[in-house]
């Protein structure tokens, strides 16, 4: 009998649009597709998602389902009781996530969460990690939280860091004026709002606009202080993109600035990296963690807004080596191969 493994996306709001932990979801569904090794694939999608995944995942069986509450604990205990799954897969933390499925369950940890303000695995209750076969840590900084932090079983954790997919396709954003990249959202560990009033410092000596990718609600902080300080002529807010023009953007960037005070693993400046834009940045642990890759400037957590746009403005005074920017591009790249990346996702299946 062919092992089946089920994998819950129901968290993911829009594919096509998809931010932070969901990118890494979908990165990960795209290599166990390249990988299947004659297993059986369950993806559990919202209503919305579920036609596109099947149009671009023939192979996967891909069922559409309601999400929050009514899924983890009605409609998923009720699929695995009638059909065999082997193993069930949590690619983020959610709340109402169910651990008394009559299956082993493998879930990715992103971080902690510290107080109200973050959303992370802090929720969990250590008889909740109990039921969990294995947690697979974004980073060794992860790792390190749950075991210290947490108190989780070390042998129960593998560290499988977030993969690189898609890398290749982007579409040309073109604007009459240069520009830097942010990408993030309202919640307070990315800390936007400091790259906003490091930009606003820069206006009068550059002409480069700041474009903001992401969730930026027009009731939050970011917003109001762009219109109440007069800066939306020069700071450009998205929203959600594609993954194409999200890598346009990369591509043709000046800079990208990322001022995120708590990150598990880090991964739009390795985007843009990958696309050569000098980054200035904040510690994150997915280049920490990888030998020989840096910075274009380092920020320190606790740098104000002065500090950061004196180290941004010193990047974009400084001359684009292209050749060193396309080396730190392939180094990364390879580190973060989708390819070898998947294949370890398999293995934890597999075993656990």
């Amino acid at each position: 009998m062919a092992y089946t493994i089920g994998i819950d996306l129901t968290f993911i709001k829009d594919y096509k649009k998809a931010v932070g932990n969901e990118i890494a979801a979908l990165s990960i569904i795209e290599g166990l597709y390249s990988n299947m090794n004659g297993y059986n694939f369950i993806i559990f999608a919202n209503e919305d998602n579920a036609e596109g995944l099947r149009d671009r995942y023939p192979l996967f069986n891909v069922i559409a389902t309601a999400k929050g509450i009514l899924f983890y604990n009605k409609f998923l205990p009720w699929f695995i009781k009638k059909s065999s799954v082997d193993v069930m897969y949590y690619p983020q933390v959610e709340q109402y996530m169910n651990f008394r499925l009559k299956t082993k369950i493998v879930i990715t940890s992103h971080g902690l969460i510290k107080g109200e303000d973050f959303f992370v695995l802090d929720k969990l209750r250590p008889r909740m990690l109990k039921r969990v076969a294995k947690v697979v840590a974004v980073s060794d900084f992860v790792k390190d939280e749950l075991t210290n932090k947490k108190g989780l079983d070390p042998s129960k954790i593998i560290t499988i860091p977030n993969p690189l997919a898609q890398m290749t396709k982007s579409v040309d954003v073109v604007f009459k004026k240069r520009h830097l990249v942010a990408v993030g959202s309202d919640k307070p560990q990315k800390n936007i709002i400091l790259a906003v009033k490091a930009f606003e410092k820069l206006i009068p000596i550059i002409d480069h606009d700041l474009v903001l990718v992401g969730d930026i609600s027009e009731k939050g902080e970011i917003y109001r202080y762009i219109v109440e300080n007069n800066l939306a002529n020069r700071i450009i807010i998205t929203g959600r993109v594609s993954r194409e023009i999200l890598f346009g953007y990369y591509k043709n960037a000046d800079l990208f600035i990322n001022t995120s005070s708590y990150e598990g693993f880090g991964l739009a400046p390795l985007e843009a990296m990958v696309f050569s834009a000098p980054v200035v940045s904040t510690p994150i642990p997915s280049i920490s963690e990888l030998e020989n890759v840096e910075f274009d400037a380092d920020l320190e957590y606790d740098d104000d807004e002065t500090e950061v746009a004196n180290k941004m403005l010193a990047v974009l005074n400084t001359e684009k080596d292209m050749e060193y920017l396309e080396n730190r591009a392939e180094r990364i790249l390879d580190y973060y191969s989708l390819d070898s990346i998947s294949r370890k996702y398999i293995q934890v299946f597999e075993n656990v």
